[in-house]
């Protein structure tokens, strides 16, 4: 009888402390308390650019990668996680390990491990490589010409080593002009006039695209023809409107329509809108700014006698017996009848008609006089003189003035 009762005594208290073990494990487990059995634990990468080794894991230096224990296996299966970390087994500078972030720091080979307390569960090794750029391309989508153009800048690089590193290096752009070529990431656009460069730098290598910008001309105003004698100068003015409007705008282009020797031009142009009227007749030029242009008509007349002068006026002069004898010579002009020379010398404040000489006094183009003069009677002094010609009924212009210094 109390062999059964002990017995049943056991099985009871067996029947309470069970619970209470299970209770009490499960509650060491599930708080941490107890660490539980991890199994199948590996170390991976699962971020970032890397290859993948038999023995080992490549990472390009500089690189940021995310490794990881795996899909490890704890028992029993409602413990709480165990605490894992990733320890460096070396130290050798060439990474850092920041909660489980790698970084690349400098080349060679490195090893890490799971680490369960002291314990060492897994370990890997790494290798940080820095492939050489071979060489850098760099284009951009659409032509860059004038303000407002936009592109996108796009580059190629070739690597020595490690060919799936390739689409890791990254060219930065920079423009040498901010205030011509405004870049974001690889977007461009040309925000003013004027001269920049695109620069792309990847590693040690770099390539530039220099580029010139315009503004775009919307409106091109020319007069239509432009009428001038011969021998004279004229300008060739125009008005420019920009997009956007006051902008500086190209420069303006001047070219002929019709090609000719130039012995048989009737004017040349210059590369600044100048005119000079050679002979009578017309041309046709082109003028252009941008994508703007306009043909005009430049028109030269025989020139009128009232936009002439006397040319190349030439003298000598003696001194004898107080008298100052001064001959002088200049070219002829077609349609003028007779010249008036006019002069004046330091006694007087007007010029004075000195001598009229008809044209018919004309010897192959010149026309040649003797001038007498009484000298004052000081010892030195000036004589300034010009010369007008006379048509039936126009004037030329007044040559230029002459001045004579003699002394006794």
């Amino acid at each position: 009888m109390k062999k059964n009762f002990d017995k049943n005594k056991k099985l009871i208290v067996l029947l309470i402390i069970l619970p209470i073990l299970l209770i009490g494990q499960y509650f060491m487990f599930s708080r941490g308390i107890i660490s539980p059995i991890v199994k199948g634990v590996e170390i991976k990468i699962i971020g970032g650019n890397y290859i993948k080794d038999l023995d080992k894991y490549i990472i390009k230096l500089g690189d940021d990668v995310e490794i990881s224990a795996g899909n490890y296996v704890k028992i029993p299966g409602y413990a709480k996680d165990p605490k894992l970390r990733f320890n460096i087994l070396d130290d050798k500078g060439i990474i850092k390990i920041d909660n489980n972030k790698i970084t690349a720091l400098k080349e060679g080979y490195t090893s890490v491990g799971v680490m369960k307390g002291n314990r060492v569960l897994k370990k890997a090794m790494l290798k940080i490589v820095d492939p050489n750029v071979e060489s850098l391309d760099m284009d951009i989508s659409n032509k860059l010409k004038y303000v407002g153009d936009k592109a996108t800048i796009t580059s190629s690089v070739a690597i020595s080593d490690y060919k799936k590193f390739k689409n890791t290096y990254k060219t930065k752009y920079t423009s040498s002009d901010n205030s011509v070529l405004k870049i974001d990431k690889d977007k461009v656009e040309a925000v003013g006039v004027g001269t920049a460069t695109i620069s792309g730098k990847c590693a040690d290598k770099i390539v530039e695209i220099p580029l010139k910008i315009e503004a775009k001309v919307a409106n091109l105003e020319v007069a239509n023809e432009y009428i001038l004698e011969e021998g004279q100068v004229g300008k060739i003015t125009s008005k420019i409107t920009t997009s956007p409007k006051g902008l500086k705008s190209p420069p303006i282009k001047y070219n002929y329509l019709n090609r000719k020797n130039k012995s048989d031009r009737v004017a040349y142009i210059d590369d600044f809108g100048k005119i000079k009227a050679v002979r009578e007749g017309s041309e046709k030029i082109v003028v252009s700014c941008g994508e703007k242009s306009k043909t005009i008509k430049i028109t030269v007349k025989r020139r009128s006698i009232k936009n002439t002068f006397i040319k190349n006026i030439n003298y000598n002069y003696i001194l004898k017996d107080d008298k100052l004898f001064l001959d002088i010579n200049w070219d002829s002009i077609d349609g003028i009848k007779d010249y008036d020379i006019y002069i004046k010398n330091s006694d007087m404040k007007e010029y004075t008609l000195a001598k009229k000489i008809s044209a018919s006094e004309e010897k192959e183009g010149k026309l040649e006089t003797v001038l007498e003069f009484d000298i004052p009677k000081i010892d030195k002094d000036t004589l300034k003189l010009y010369i007008v010609g006379n048509g039936e009924k126009e004037k030329t212009k007044p040559s230029e003035e002459l001045t004579i210094e003699y002394s006794k």
